[in-house]
């Protein structure tokens, strides 16, 4: 490893004709904690997908840990903790079982198994659920497993694709928590997030993806000095080409309106 997390350098891919990801480039230090925003189908979820081996690049480089998603993907797997938008859950397993699954998917020993799925399920208040089939269970709890299972090893790095999306107040806080400690260790997080105070408040870095390209990289604060906007939601709006943003809620307050 060369001392980068995540190095992407010109990344571009489309679906049929529509450019998707247009020459992106961004890198990760260890410690990095990078909020990558941007709106509905700016490519994130894409990037993220090549990031962790699911999806194939048009072209450009990517190393994660010094390694090639595309050709080296299992070894990622085993070095990064990984929270999808959508969790692979089995609805008929209990949180327990889908952990010792995923425990035996990736080579986790028996013993170091035995002692860290108690542990995580017990920390993210899923033991009085330990034996209730996912299918049973709310979308915040199903959220909790997912993450419990991509902590099964210890990371490098961490890769988090709207993480906080179902949990309460209380696991939220956690959970940033949890992302802070790890940078304080070295562990780079890449976290894509709709929630923008969660970025302020969180993340060392910003990058913001817009119609495929990056369009602002920094520190929160530095991105605001000198701008004339006062909050990152306030920035974001304006380089998504979202200033609109109020006039169309009142278009749509106006024809939702009930007529008598």
């Amino acid at each position: 490893m060369d001392g980068t997390a995540i190095d992407v350098r010109g990344l571009a891919k489309s679906f049929g004709a529509k450019r998707v990801l247009k020459e992106v480039s961004f890198a990760l230090a260890p410690g990095d904690v990078v909020a990558f925003l941007g709106p509905n189908g700016a490519g994130k979820s894409t990037t993220i997908r090549i990031l962790t081996g699911q999806l194939a690049r048009d072209a450009g480089s990517v190393r994660v840990l010094g390694l090639d998603p595309a050709t080296e993907a299992a070894e990622i797997r085993r070095r990064v903790a990984f929270v999808p938008d959508v969790a692979p859950l089995y609805d008929a397993l209990t949180p327990v079982e889908q952990l010792e699954l995923v425990a035996g998917l990736q080579e986790l020993d028996d013993a170091t198994a035995a002692k860290r799925i108690p542990a995580l399920l017990q920390s993210l208040g899923l033991d009085e659920l330990a034996d209730t089939p996912l299918g049973a269970c709310s979308r915040g709890n199903r959220q909790r497993t997912a993450i419990a299972t991509a902590f099964l090893r210890e990371p490098e790095l961490v890769i988090m694709d709207e993480p906080l999306f179902g949990l309460d107040a209380p696991t939220v806080l956690q959970v940033k928590e949890i992302l802070r400690q790890l940078s304080r260790r070295g562990v780079a997080v890449l976290y894509s997030s709709h929630l923008l105070d969660v970025a302020e408040s969180l993340a060392t870095r910003v990058l913001i993806l817009h119609e495929g390209e990056i369009v602002a990289d920094g520190a929160p604060a530095a991105l605001l000095r000198g701008q004339p906007e006062k909050s990152l939601e306030a920035l974001f709006r304006r380089l998504t080409s979202d200033a609109d943003v109020e006039a169309r809620a009142e278009r749509f307050l106006a024809s939702s309106r009930l007529k008598p």
